[in-house]
């Protein structure tokens, strides 16, 4: 990031895809900034065409990057690379663009994982710097170019090697991003949050307003986080009781009609992150001999949904 002309690549121009890049390509339009879009298909044709649609707080803008494409040879090398792609398909977009990332690319992910930088490394043994990540937003596809904000505070946080520089030149752009030096901390805590409301909501078709109001899926809910709360124990991680119920207020911060993205993937007969947000837990539960019959119980309901329908792939790659 010494040049004159600093490329910032966002990856994957869905709910946080959007809500990344609309701020950033509407501040740095013709600078020394460079704001690209990268995406495929229908939403790479649709933001070519009209631009990206994006509404927040009651407020439409049309947001044209400097470059929306899915070609690697036209995007060239990244100085940052935001990956805000789906969890399942990371491997598979960093194979396709990795000649845009050299030593120098500092790789920013934002999913809803605790584990990306061993992803990532599965796929770019050397290639990049990685700032682990996490964002609190509801943000959905409403059609291919076209993403609304419908929730949440849009607070990200990063880990990694420190890059003020950095941080300041995405905050300048619009984005509320903090730069935290134990970053493993906040994202098992955003994990605690995301990964079983996510499977809770799926299994029982409900919103979170409708979670709220229902005492027994709260109780089930605490007791998926305190089954979280003993797994991140054994990576070193102490989750309290007080970040427990932080976790359960954070529904509370949300349109009661909100429904997870692991939800709606389901209902929209998506390819799905289940394997991140429940199958993650419960396999790695085992292996350290934590037994979560909560969380059983809960993918036993949401394999049984699943049965129903025909012919969807939902294996993790």
């Amino acid at each position: 990031m010494n040049s004159e002309t600093i490329k910032i690549g966002i990856l994957g121009i869905g709910g946080i895809g959007g809500f990344v890049g609309a701020p950033l390509a509407k501040k740095y339009k013709d600078s020394t900034t460079k704001i690209i879009f990268i995406c495929r298909g229908e939403t790479k044709n649709a933001i070519q065409k009209e631009g990206l649609l994006f509404e927040s707080k009651g407020e439409t803008t049309t947001i044209f990057p400097d470059l929306v494409s899915d070609n690697p040879t036209a995007i060239g090398i990244l100085d940052v690379l935001i990956l805000t792609s789906k969890s399942y398909s990371i491997s598979d977009v960093l194979s396709s663009y990795k000649d845009c990332i050299n030593a120098a690319t500092v790789i920013i992910t934002l999913q809803n994982v605790v584990n990306a930088e061993e992803i990532i490394r599965e796929t770019l043994p050397e290639a990049g710097q990685i700032m682990e990540g996490c964002i609190y937003v509801a943000s959905n596809v409403m059609q291919a170019g076209h993403v609304q904000h419908v929730g949440g505070p849009g607070k990200i946080f990063v880990g990694g090697k420190e890059n003020q520089p950095l941080i300041d030149l995405l905050a300048a752009g619009g984005l509320d991003i903090t730069y935290l030096e134990n970053i493993n901390q906040t994202l098992w805590k955003k994990y605690l949050f995301v990964a079983p409301v996510a499977a809770i909501t799926s299994a029982y078709k409900v919103s979170f307003g409708q979670l709220l109001e229902d005492q027994n899926l709260m109780h089930i809910l605490e007791n998926m986080m305190i089954e979280i709360q003993s797994l991140a124990l054994k990576n070193n991680i102490i989750l309290t009781n007080e970040d427990i119920e932080t976790a359960k207020d954070l529904l509370t911060k949300f349109p009661f009609e909100s429904k997870s993205s692991l939800q709606l993937d389901f209902e929209n007969n998506n390819k799905t992150e289940k394997h991140f947000l429940v199958d993650y837990v419960i396999e790695n539960a085992k292996k350290h001999d934590i037994e979560t019959p909560f969380y059983n119980d809960v993918n036993e309901k949401i394999e049984k949904g699943m049965t129903d329908i025909v012919g969807l792939d939902f294996s993790p790659v």
